[in-house]
């Protein structure tokens, strides 16, 4: 079994593990994850077990498999980490007990979901793809992510009204029509979108030019 399949593999036990601490602090149930599932850590993470799954289980779909799909997924979770360590929790890992358990506060499997796995990700979409196939408009096209994900937000809102649902209806205050009018929304979205773009830029520029100076050998690479 090629050393990048392993790898993935560890990810995947980690995963696990991460949501048995989820279900076991009662984080993860039916209700909570639909009222947490516009969080774009949820709705990242959902979409990550599928394609791991899918991955690891060798779905017949080659998409999945390609450079620039890898590279999608490493982009995403890296802004997720990114993202939630700069704006939503700043300074979270040094005001806060690894030990703690509560949602509210940094607990070892927020420590899974927002910083291990995005960060064992991003090695692998550097150590592990083969970037030969590789296109430089990814960078640009892997943003259709994070703008479904505004209109799945906004989408699951109006879902939950029609249901008499009246609480968490939207994930940020930026984008909380009860707060803000659509122009100051939409600033804060594309303001928002810009640091996605940014940093995505910076993901594909470290493992490009990587891989220009030979790193990682191509014996080390496994699209599959």
């Amino acid at each position: 079994m090629p050393v990048a399949l392993i790898y993935r593999w560890v990810i995947f036990v980690l995963l696990i593990i991460g949501l048995i601490l989820l279900m076991k602090h009662k984080v993860l149930t039916p209700f909570v994850f639909w009222s947490r599932i516009q969080y774009y850590t949820f709705s990242t993470f959902t979409l990550f077990v599928l394609w791991l799954g899918a991955t690891l289980m060798k779905v017949d779909m080659p998409v999945l498999y390609t450079a620039d799909f890898r590279y999608a997924v490493a982009a995403s979770l890296g802004t997720l980490s990114l993202m939630y360590h700069l704006i939503v929790r700043p300074g979270a890992i040094r005001t806060h007990k690894l030990n703690d358990i509560s949602y509210e506060h940094f607990s070892f499997y927020n420590y899974i979901f927002h910083y291990i796995i995005p960060i064992l990700m991003m090695i692998d979409y550097i150590l592990f793809v083969d970037k030969r196939e590789m296109h430089w408009y990814t960078m640009i096209t892997w943003m259709v992510y994070p703008a479904l994900y505004v209109v799945f937000v906004y989408f699951r809102a109006w879902l939950t009204i029609v249901l008499h649902g009246k609480s968490h209806l939207y994930p940020y205050t930026f984008m909380d029509p009860n707060f803000h009018n659509i122009l100051v929304i939409t600033k804060g979205v594309l303001m928002v979108g810009l640091r996605f773009f940014i940093i995505g830029i910076i993901v594909y520029a470290v493992g490009a030019g990587l891989w220009a100076l030979g790193i990682p050998p191509l014996s080390w690479t496994f699209n599959g």
